[in-house]
């Protein structure tokens, strides 16, 4: 007993004392036939900054600068789009549109013809002494009307030639007449260098003259 304890003791401190060396070496586990697992960590190229603070960081980026290209391309249409509407707005300004024309006066002559629907065709000239703010430029002034199929109304108009109807054969100058219609207009920020006013009348109102 004492002599297996006495080996046992002195086979300790053999190998105690042997170098590290001449131990002979593990084998590894996976029986050599593998590589050790990578210790590389996986993450963007080399090329491409690793933001360990924020891993999404980079796809934000790639999303952003497509959201940024989209609206920029938005608005720019839009933009587009401002212009030409602006551009059109402009254009339809200085469009050529009708107002109210509304002038009087005493009448100076006439020539009136009835169609067959009751309206009169043919030419009125009046001494105008009364306008709107749209035919002030023939106030103070004798103007010729040519009319077409305009609506006529005597107001007041002795039946003189006896007939037994009103009619522009009963009219007499000096009778009071106002004019009704419409006349062209340019908004006065538009070149009105070759614009030419137009009137067009349909209606007229014809009353005797004040006793």
């Amino acid at each position: 007993m004492i002599v297996r304890k006495t080996l046992l003791a002195a086979s300790a401190l053999a190998l105690m004392s042997t170098p590290a060396w001449a131990l002979p070496s593990q084998a590894p586990s996976n029986g050599g036939t593998k590589h050790a697992p990578s210790t590389t960590p996986v993450g963007p190229p080399a090329t491409t900054p690793n933001n360990t603070e924020d891993p999404g960081a980079a796809n934000r980026s790639s999303h952003s600068s497509q959201g940024d290209k989209g609206s920029k391309g938005s608005n720019d249409n839009q933009g587009q789009g401002k212009g030409k509407g602006s551009h059109s707005g402009q254009s339809h300004k200085c469009m050529p549109h009708k107002v109210g024309y509304v002038a009087s006066g005493t009448l100076e002559s006439w020539t009136l013809n009835e169609n067959t629907d009751g309206t009169y065709s043919g030419e009125v000239e009046v001494k105008v002494t009364h306008t709107n703010h749209h035919a002030k430029g023939d106030n103070e002034k004798i103007t010729k009307y040519p009319v077409t199929k305009v609506h006529v109304t005597f107001g007041g108009i002795a039946d003189t030639n006896k007939d037994g109807k009103i009619t522009p054969a009963d009219l007499a100058k000096g009778d009071r007449v106002k004019v009704i219609g419409k006349i062209t207009a340019l908004a006065k920020k538009c070149d009105q260098s070759k614009f030419t006013a137009e009137t067009t009348i349909r209606k007229i109102v014809f009353h005797a003259p004040p006793k």
